[in-house]
C-alpha cells in the first residue's frame, strides 16, 4: 500500500487526495462535453459551480459522518478532524451532504433539482470508483479474510483479505457507464438519480457481508440499514417520478 505517494521536506501527497482529484478532474471534463452537447446546464461556469457546490457539500457530509461514527477516535485528539488527508470519510454521508448543497444551489440559481441531479449523478459514480482506488491505497476500507488467489494482505493485518475497494471501484465504474449510456436516452426527470441509488444500495448491502470494518447493529451493519432506507425512497420516488 502506498499511502503517501512521495515526500518533499514536511510536504506530503496523499494517494488517497490524489485519486479523489483526479476523478474529480476527469468527471468535469467529462460534464462539460455533455453539458455542451446537450445544452444543459447552459454554462461552462455552471458546471464549475455545482462540481464546487457538491464536492464541498459531499466531503464535509461525509467527514462529519465519518466522525460521528467514530467520536471516541477524536474525542482525544480533537485536531485530527481537520486531518482530512489522512483519509475517514462515509459515502452515504457525502450523499446527503451534496443532496443537501446541491438542493439549496438549484432553488437559488431556480433550476430544477431532478433534472440538475440526472446530470451530476453518472459522474458522482465515476468520481467514487478513482475514491475506492485510493481506498486501496491507502490501506483502509479492506474486505473479511480471504484465501482467494486475488487476496491482498494489508499493512498491519495479519491476514490476506478480500479487497473490497477494487470490488467497489469496479462496480462503480460499470455504473458510471451504464447511466451515461441511459442518460443520452430519453428519461424521465429523477430516473437517472433514482436509479442510480437503488442500484448502489443493493450493492453497498452485499458487499457490507464481505467488509471488515463496520460496527453490526442488530444483525446488520450501520450501512446496511442505510441501504436498506435508500433503497425503498429511491424505488419510491422511481415509481412517483415515472407517473408524474
Amino acid at each position: 500500500m502506498r499511502p503517501i505517494l512521495f515526500s518533499l521536506g514536511p510536504l506530503h501527497l496523499y494517494s488517497f487526495g490524489l485519486t479523489v482529484a483526479l476523478g474529480v478532474f476527469l468527471s468535469l471534463i467529462l460534464m462539460i462535453r455533455v453539458a455542451r452537447r446537450d445544452q444543459f446546464p447552459q454554462s461552462v461556469n455552471d458546471v464549475y459551480d455545482l462540481v464546487f457546490v457538491t464536492v464541498l457539500g459531499g466531503f464535509a457530509g461525509a467527514r462529519l459522518f465519518y466522525i460521528v461514527q467514530n467520536w471516541e477516535e477524536y474525542a482525544p485528539n480533537p485536531w485530527k478532524i481537520f486531518a482530512f488527508w489522512e483519509g475517514g470519510i462515509i459515502f452515504y454521508g457525502g450523499v446527503a451532504g451534496a443532496l443537501a448543497a446541491l438542493f439549496v444551489f438549484s432553488r437559488w440559481r431556480k433550476i430544477s433539482f431532478l433534472k440538475v441531479l440526472d446530470f451530476l449523478i453518472p459522474f458522482e459514480a465515476l468520481t467514487h470508483a478513482f475514491g475506492r482506488v485510493g481506498c486501496f491505497l491507502n490501506g483502509c476500507c479492506y474486505g473479511k479474510v480471504c484465501h482467494l488467489p486475488w487476496a491482498v494482505t494489508f499493512p498491519d493485518v495479519p491476514e490476506p483479505r478480500h479487497p473490497t475497494q477494487i470490488y467497489e471501484a469496479l462496480f462503480n465504474l460499470g455504473l458510471f457507464l451504464y447511466l451515461s449510456r441511459r442518460y443520452k436516452q430519453k428519461h424521465f426527470p429523477g430516473e437517472i438519480s433514482t436509479v442510480y441509488f437503488m442500484f448502489y444500495a443493493v450493492w453497498r448491502f452485499l458487499i457490507e457481508f464481505l467488509r471488515a470494518d463496520n460496527p453490526i447493529w442488530n444483525f446488520l451493519t450501520w450501512n446496511q440499514w442505510q441501504s436498506l432506507a435508500l433503497f425503498l425512497v429511491a424505488a419510491i420516488l422511481f415509481l412517483k417520478s415515472r407517473k408524474s
